[in-house]
């Protein structure tokens, strides 16, 4: 018996691409009998008709399609991390609204902040996944909750008893081998990495994951940069490695970051050694936490030298403790509170048959995206595509720094950008989104690109997850 009808997440990362916090929780909370609606907009690596399919029990998949939830006076809880999603989140007829912070707007996500602070404030609940966010959110929203994020124990604990198919392409690489496995960003670490193959020639490095906003990885015989996996190939590279690293520069961002990969690693069995990250500092007894890169390199020695099975049965307890089923849980507990305190009903309504709710066509836009624009700039121009057509207002124009959410755009409205501007595509999750500017394709990873044009406006079209260019 629940207060709560349904769970829906907005449309942000594609189910099958990356799987991270919010994939995870809605499993999490479907498993414990809340009926979830995961808005998806597959992209090519795992292409989809539109329709509603249900993965897990209770757990229904809309690909290309949104429910029209009003229709049939369905009010759920609506569950959203993309702060650029805050004004429009009314369409989808919440009876309560949950911000999930799971990154800080700063650094490489400067762009949300003004999202950030109308997402905290607005929201009913906000639960953070670190110390520094809820100490950030917890000032303008009293109803702020530390959840963590965890690990889907009962799958990486597979690694741990090596009871997998060993992939053809880490089979072969000499052992040990120290192992990353994450996005590859510009929050890594990349010299670290560098100096860890240097200082360890005997053993293999080998890095797992998709580029998202740099171009390649260091260049030594001993690293082995195997690309992107599909999740569900992850525990059986985890089993081939020897040690888990967490190489993360300090940055502002970085300080509150929770790393799932390093619940994963202890899920897996591994030793874990982490830079200076105070969330994995938290975790002394089992984490190998490093002040700078000379006690990194020291703790790659004792992960690989010194461990033994008792340390290993401590991480696997750990992570069993901090599972994603015992996040879910601890995040339907505050749900329910906050429900009750309200006077809502210990019992929700249930919900009609799947298939008797309208469905309606999916946005064009991403809202969880948004376009980061710089000053001028006189060097390394984009040439402006031919033929742009000037449209009528309503349009936006551009001329100096600026973040537009595209939520904010529509296939009718355009973008002035004056001449030698910069941009950048940014997104809440590391999935690959693309723009069209006109007939040129524009990748969010183009960190350079300007645009030469000084009176023309283009029309910006969003695309799903095509494939990365370069």
């Amino acid at each position: 018996m629940s207060r709560i009808s349904a769970i829906l997440y907005p449309p942000t990362l594609d189910f099958n691409y990356l799987v991270q916090r919010p994939q995870q929780l809605m499993k999490g909370f479907a498993q414990l009998g809340i009926p979830v609606f995961f808005l998806n907009r597959p992209g090519p690596y795992q292409e989809q008709p539109p329709g509603v399919s249900e993965p897990y029990p209770n757990f229904y998949l809309f690909n290309h399609v949104d429910p029209d939830l009003q229709k049939r006076g369905i009010r759920p809880v609506v569950y959203y991390s993309a702060g650029a999603q805050v004004n429009a989140l009314h369409q989808y007829n919440p009876s309560l609204i949950v911000f999930d912070s799971v990154d800080e707007p700063s650094d490489e996500f400067e762009a949300w902040r003004p999202f950030y602070f109308q997402a905290v404030a607005s929201a009913d609940i906000v639960i953070a996944t670190s110390e520094k966010l809820y100490s950030m959110a917890a000032g303008m929203n009293p109803n702020t909750f530390l959840v963590p994020n965890g690990c889907d124990y009962q799958y990486f604990s597979q690694a741990s008893r090596k009871s997998l198919p060993v992939p053809d392409d880490i089979a072969h690489i000499p052992k040990p081998i120290i192992g990353y496995t994450g996005v590859i960003a510009s929050w890594l670490d990349l010299e670290l990495i560098d100096r860890v193959a240097a200082e360890y020639p005997q053993c293999s490095i080998v890095m797992i994951g998709p580029l998202y906003n740099i171009s390649d990885v260091p260049r030594r015989p001993n690293i082995h940069y195997l690309g992107f996996k599909p999740y569900d190939q992850l525990a059986a590279y985890e089993q081939a490695f020897d040690v888990g690293i967490v190489p993360f520069k300090l940055t502002s961002m970085v300080e509150s970051v929770n790393p799932i990969k390093m619940w994963e690693y202890m899920a897996a069995g591994l030793p874990v050694v982490t830079t200076n990250i105070p969330e994995a500092a938290k975790y002394p007894d089992v984490i190998m936490w490093s002040q700078d890169e000379n006690q990194f390199i020291a703790n790659i020695y004792r992960a690989l030298y010194e461990d033994n099975p008792q340390l290993r049965e401590m991480r696997l307890t750990v992570a069993q403790n901090n599972s994603w089923l015992v996040r879910a849980q601890q995040i339907i507990d505050i749900i329910e509170t906050h429900f009750a305190k309200k006077g809502v009903p210990a019992k929700a309504t249930p919900l009609p048959p799947i298939d008797t709710i309208p469905l309606q066509p999916a946005a064009l836009d991403l809202e969880a995206t948004a376009i980061v624009f710089s000053g001028p700039s006189s060097r390394g121009f984009f040439p402006a595509p031919p033929g742009a057509q000037v449209q009528p207002q309503p349009e936006i124009t551009v001329r100096g720094a600026r973040a537009i959410s595209i939520s904010q755009l529509t296939p009718t409205r355009r973008l002035r950008v004056g001449r030698g501007i910069a941009f950048r595509l940014i997104s809440g999750s590391a999935a690959p989104i693309y723009a069209r500017l006109e007939s040129t394709v524009i990748s969010r990873g183009s960190l350079h690109t300007r645009i030469r044009t000084g009176h023309r406006p283009f029309r910006l079209k969003t695309y799903r997850c095509i494939r990365a260019v370069g």
